[in-house]
């Protein structure tokens, strides 16, 4: 034999390590990367025509089509800004009616306690404490003016 060592390995070998071996996951395969649509650019068709009569045509075209969606970008957001005004003043007429309900339940209560001290006042049979209950029952009337505005009343 030869001083060289053999290195072939045994078959018997290769079996034993493949079944103590531990088993591998699965290989993955590596995602593909998206591009957004933005990135993409769409392939172009030759169309044949000459370079210099495309270029002028596609200019004016061009130029209309970027008026055209100018104009309909100015008017969407017109009539954005018309749609949310008009929600701004709806729920602000919802505030005032709740606030107004709320100032007719307060009045309608200021109005209960005054008729009760008139029915007290018409009790006392003093001069003096008559006298009394006359000045000090008569109402606070409010010290903030009210504003109603035409537009918005019809005046």
């Amino acid at each position: 034999m030869s001083d060289i060592a053999d290195t072939t390995p045994d078959p018997t070998d290769l079996a034993t390590t493949a079944a103590q071996a531990e088993p591998k996951p699965a290989r993955r395969t590596p995602a593909r990367k998206r591009t957004s649509p933005a990135k993409r650019t769409p392939a172009r068709k030759s169309t044949g025509r000459s370079t210099r009569s495309s270029s002028g045509s596609s200019a004016n075209a061009s130029s209309a089509r970027d008026g055209a969606g100018s104009l309909a970008s100015a008017l969407r957001t017109l009539v954005g800004g018309i749609d949310t005004e008009v929600t701004a003043i709806t729920a602000l007429s919802g505030d005032i009616d709740h606030h107004v309900q709320a100032l007719n339940e307060l009045r309608a209560e200021a109005t209960r306690r005054l008729l009760h001290l008139d029915e007290l006042r018409s009790a006392a049979e003093d001069v003096n404490l008559s006298a009394f209950l006359d000045t000090s029952i008569q109402p606070q009337l409010p010290r903030v003016e009210e504003d109603f505005p035409d537009r918005i009343y019809g005046g």
